[in-house]
Parts: C-alpha cells; structure tokens; sequence
C-alpha cells in the first residue's frame, strides 16, 4: 500500500512572515506619529520583524522542499527554480521572496539600531515598506502560480 501524500507545509507557513512585515510597517509608522510611544513602536517593530525574518526563513525552506517535489528545482540554481517551471512564475516567486526576506532582516537591522541610538524610524519605516512590497509581490505572484487557471492553448499548438 502506497504512503499517502503529504501536505505541503509552505502555504500554511508562508502567512507569518506576511502578517508579521505588514504590522512591523503599522507599529514604524506608530513610532513616527506618536513621539511619546516611539520606544514602545520601535520595540514591538524589532520583535514583528524578527518573526518576519524567523517566519521568512521557515517558508524559504518549506518552499525549497516543495519546489523539489514538485521538480521545480530542473535547470536552477540552488533553492532558485529553473525558467520553465510553471512559465517562470516559480523563479520570480523565489527570488522576490528572497529579496523580501532580505530587506526585513536590513529593516530589522536598521529598527534595532535606531531603537538603541533613540534616533528616528525614518529609515526602519522606509526599509520595512520596502520589504512590504516584495513580500507582497512574492504572494501574489505564489497566489497566481497555485490558483491561476492554466493559460489556453491555441488550435494547433502541441499540448504540454
């Protein structure tokens, strides 16, 4: 009797490093406009991007996993899927996700630094907006890959 599949874990995983970026952004932009809670802001910012960068380390490998299994990983590089895995959405899927999982740990870097200097969350805010738009980029293009409808293929054109 065969095994029975197993569930991929990177669609559970990946929602904790997305919601932990976006409420890191909320608690930054808290610590720019309450000046009087800034401390509270920065620190409660440090620790949402800590889990983005903990949770973003998990996915990174949970997706790698799966992306093996699904043989992805043909004609790429590492963790990075080849050009021809699901016409390319996987490659950018990966990369974007990489960059965003970067940028969180610069921005994470960054709220640490001004935290302890008592500076502003000026830069932490730009650099957590950033990784905001990277990560997001980085699920809905995962979104598009998992529940898009494959595109139509023209009369003539051999089925793949």
């Amino acid at each position: 009797m065969a095994a029975p599949p197993v569930l991929p874990l990177h669609p559970v995983v990946v929602h904790f490093p997305i919601a932990g970026v976006f409420f890191a952004a909320f608690a930054l932009a808290l610590a720019l406009v309450r000046p009087a809670g800034r401390k509270a802001c920065m620190t409660s910012g440090a620790l949402l991007l800590g889990a983005t960068v903990l949770g973003g380390l998990v996915a990174a490998a949970t997706g790698w996993d799966w992306a093996d299994d699904l043989a992805y990983l043909a004609g790429g590089w590492g963790p990075i899927p080849g050009p021809k895995a699901v016409e390319g959405l996987a490659r950018r899927h990966a990369l974007l996700a990489l960059a965003g999982l970067a940028a969180a740990a610069v921005a994470l870097a960054l709220t640490l630094l001004a935290r302890r200097k008592e500076g502003s969350p000026l830069a932490p805010f730009v650099a957590t907006l950033v990784a905001c738009a990277l990560i997001g980029l980085a699920g809905h293009v995962g979104g598009t890959m998992v529940h898009a409808p494959p595109p139509p293929v023209e009369e003539g054109a051999p089925a793949s």
